[in-house]
């Protein structure tokens, strides 16, 4: 006679060390419940090894029977010793890291390699080297490895998947990876090569996201010696993205995500146990700019170098764009800084003339003034003095608006320079 006992858990079987007197909570029938809470007590089959124990093997896989739907058999916890159901990875790549299951393929993350094992199919090697798939009787296949030596490192919490486009980081080697049907690339490489060679070394955590309304892979650098702010302190984070479309890195956000994901091209982030919606339309509730209920403002860096052999002198900066922008700095590589551009319709009250923003012509124009108080590279410098001196000159300009999109489309400067060429002297023999 069977007796039904109810449980508090789902795919709860329960199996006792004969020798040890221990229980332990395992499926020890050969038909069970699937994801449901009670356990049958009828007829069972028991295989006893008195000296079982732990044994982690990180660098192999193995299969187990399945559940099948129709019959309601399941078998998932059955793990055949009569059949050769494991396959081993080279341990010199180190640990495998994650596991993701593509068509019918297997990709294999370790360490310091990434690879693909065949399922259910295995390669037939030809006599000129080439090989071929075929179906067969084996579950796990040949594992053929991806070009290049790169792995996961010991960060899965990186990988991130769209479409058949995989990406994580490879801390150990500083680059951030795409494994699509092209290979692997480093997509690191795009103009961001040095910083994440810098940078994911003083990382304890790498959380990799794709966000599929701005079709993006997020990641998240964390930790402790990460994101150096003005006043000489870290804080702890740096989160950018890499925009498919501009196939570069496009910007940084002021998020510290736990975790993320996308749902019906919603991008949701995980923040101490609460979900966030990200990229909702604007309301007085959840005005723009806001991550974790706090307000940031928008800002865009970039280095002005026209002319990059020329010293030169820049006297004016303009935009086009909307109006309210900002020029938060503007410092030149001699050191050289101006004075920060208050938005059009400022007004402050100060004993010196704010700097601001006029319209002209649909854009908007101020003179750059100086705003150092000692002399660099033979420059008259003082505040107010017009102008600020070198080669280049980086510019962070800023908006803080919250109810509304605003667009940047351009900025230009006034510039003055003289190119320096060594001079050369030359003698000649005359003869009379």
């Amino acid at each position: 006679m069977a007796y039904v006992v109810d449980i508090q858990f789902f795919n709860t079987f329960i199996l006792r060390s004969a020798s040890k007197n221990t229980v332990h909570i395992e499926e020890s029938r050969i038909k069970g419940g699937f994801n449901e809470p009670f356990a049958a007590l009828g007829p069972k089959a028991y295989a006893t090894n008195e000296n079982y124990e732990e044994n982690r093997r990180e660098n192999a896989l193995i299969y187990s029977g399945v559940y099948n739907s129709r019959t309601d058999i399941n078998q998932t916890n059955v793990f055949s010793g009569a059949e050769k159901i494991t396959r081993a990875v080279d341990p010199v790549n180190g640990s495998i890291q994650k596991l993701h299951a593509e068509d019918t393929n297997l990709n294999i993350l370790q360490e310091n390699k990434i690879s693909y094992a065949l399922i259910d199919k295995d390669a037939i090697f030809t006599a000129e080297g080439g090989n071929l798939t075929a179906s067969g009787a084996q579950v796990i296949g040949q594992v053929v490895p991806y070009l290049g030596k790169y792995g996961i490192s010991k960060n899965p919490e990186s990988f991130a998947v769209k479409g058949n486009r995989k990406y994580f980081a490879d801390k150990n080697r500083g680059a951030i990876l795409r494994l699509s049907r092209d290979g692997i690339t480093e997509i690191s490489a795009a103009g961001m090569k040095d910083y994440f060679k810098d940078n994911l070394k003083k990382s304890t955590l790498v959380v990799g996201m794709y966000d599929d309304h701005n079709d993006e892979y997020v990641v998240s650098l964390q930790g402790s010696k990460i994101g150096l702010l003005a006043n000489g302190n870290y804080q702890g984070y740096e989160t950018l993205s890499f925009d498919e479309r501009a196939k570069g890195w496009t910007s940084f956000y002021k998020f510290k995500p736990n975790f993320g994901f996308t749902v019906n091209k919603n991008f949701i982030t995980i923040n101490s146990g609460d979900l966030w919606l990200h990229n909702k339309e604007y309301s007085i509730e959840t005005p723009k700019n806001t991550f974790y209920n706090t307000i940031a403002e928008s800002s865009i860096t970039f280095v002005a170098n026209t002319q990059p052999s020329v010293e030169k002198t820049f006297f004016t900066i303009n935009y086009e764009g909307d109006a309210g922008w900002e020029m938060k700095s503007s410092i030149t590589d001699l050191n050289m800084t101006a004075r920060p551009v208050l938005p059009s319709s400022t007004t402050v009250a100060s004993e010196v003339i704010p700097v601001s923003f006029i319209k002209k012509e649909n854009k908007y124009y101020s003179h750059l003034r100086n705003n150092a108080s000692t002399t660099a590279s033979n420059q008259i410098v003082g505040v107010e003095t017009s102008g600020i001196k070198g080669f280049f000159t980086t510019v962070k300009m800023q908006h803080t608006a919250v109810d509304k999109d605003v667009e940047l489309f351009s900025v230009s400067h006034n510039v003055a320079g003289k190119l320096k060429v060594p001079r050369t002297t030359s003698s000649t023999t005359a003869k009379k």
